[in-house]
């Protein structure tokens, strides 16, 4: 007889987005780990949009998001990642990679420092998208703070925004407010899928 663990099962719909948030960590601590990483990092990279991008914003993984340090360091592109500001409400700016100063965010994750070279969002050819889970439209949950969805609402239509999950973490569907912007994508352990609904391009940001 199995021991393993029955599997952890996804509230309701409509249950509130704190309670799927307690839902995702939990089974996202059951299932990342280095291989699942890696498995996810080789997907991506094999992905032709992704072989054909030059300036690609990933992100530094903290905590158990999924890691892809092993694109983090492809000579082959320019490797932007996001750094998180408040003012005068919380959003995204975009930094190189290569030379920047990393600091600690409070909320945990690495990112450099305001005075690491900047770059402007109109010059991103692909942009990776953390979460604690998607749905099958491609909306994501995220921490509450609202950062990638204001980001997401600004990037010119056309431009690749691929969620970085689990099979196990795509549900059918995500509690959702109007200013939530969807993926175009999503990449699993099981490789690159398209989002089939149509990506809302420059939504009005959260006003809260």
């Amino acid at each position: 007889m199995s021991t393993d663990p029955p599997p952890l099962q996804p509230p309701p719909a409509d249950a509130p987005k704190e309670r799927w948030r307690a839902w995702a960590r939990a089974l996202r601590r059951e299932r990342v780990d280095a291989e699942t990483g890696r498995r996810v990092a080789q997907a991506l990279a094999a992905w032709d949009r992704y072989r054909r991008a030059h300036s690609v914003l990933l992100y530094l993984a903290f905590g158990a998001e999924i890691d892809l340090a092993p694109l983090l360091d492809d000579r082959g592109k320019r490797v932007l990642v996001p750094r998180s500001h408040d003012d005068p409400e919380p959003t995204l700016a975009v930094h190189e990679l290569a030379g920047a100063t990393l600091r600690r965010h409070p909320f945990g994750p690495l990112e450099p420092a305001a005075s690491s070279p900047a770059v402007d969002a109109s010059e991103l050819e692909l942009v990776v998208v953390p979460g604690l889970c998607f749905d099958r439209d491609g909306y994501r949950l995220g921490y509450g703070r609202g950062y990638f969805d204001r980001f997401l609402a600004t990037l010119a239509p056309g431009v690749p925004c691929v969620g970085v999950t689990l099979d196990a973490l795509v549900v059918p569907r995500l509690p959702r407010e109007p200013h939530d912007v969807p993926v175009t994508h999503l990449v699993t352990e099981s490789g690159v899928r398209p989002i089939r609904a149509p990506r809302r391009s420059r939504a009005a940001p959260p006003s809260t």
